[in-house]
């Protein structure tokens, strides 16, 4: 795969009806709203795009993001590697009225007043959805003792406080 960088902004109309792909790569630390679950930034988002118009004429445009970002495991706080993977299906819309009238099969996408749509941003929504609800290691292993730290293991057997009880009841009988 190339390392082209994507164009931020396209028009989407004109790359339907041309029938045009872009492949490429983003800079992770590019996409802020991602940044914000990530433990780090560092990183490159491998993007395939493809517009095109489909039999009922409805521009469209699919295609795939893949990366590995860092987030902070919620078992034992260490940062952990979550490989994303996100599919891209959107047809383009000039308002929420016509967007509320494209096919099912596709998730629209609203372009702005001068008929552009931002790439970047379609891309960073998909990936934030493909992240998971709750980021753990595979394999973590957390040592969970709740007992006083000052207390040792070694002090033999206690008494049980309840015994006490069990004497006066069998006194009774």
């Amino acid at each position: 795969m190339s390392k082209a960088q994507l164009p931020i902004k396209v028009d989407p109309r004109r790359c339907a009806d041309q029938g045009l792909s872009y492949q490429g790569v983003i800079q992770v630390k590019q996409l802020e709203r991602l940044v914000t679950y990530l433990v780090e930034s560092d990183g490159e988002v491998q993007a395939r795009l493809h517009f095109a118009v489909d039999e009922e004429r409805v521009r469209h445009m699919r295609g795939e993001a893949e990366t590995e970002v860092q987030m902070l495991c919620q078992r034992c706080l260490e940062p952990v590697v979550i490989a994303l993977h996100a599919e891209l299906n959107l047809a383009f819309a000039g308002s929420e009225e016509s967007a509320k009238k494209l096919p099912s099969r596709y998730d629209a996408c609203i372009v702005d007043e001068e008929g552009k749509q931002n790439l970047f941003d379609a891309i960073e929504e998909e990936l934030i959805l493909s992240l998971p609800l709750i980021a753990q290691h595979a394999d973590c292993v957390i040592a969970t003792e709740f007992k006083d730290p000052g207390v040792g293991s070694d002090e033999g057997e206690k008494p049980n406080p309840f015994a006490v009880l069990a004497q006066l009841k069998a006194n009774k009988h």
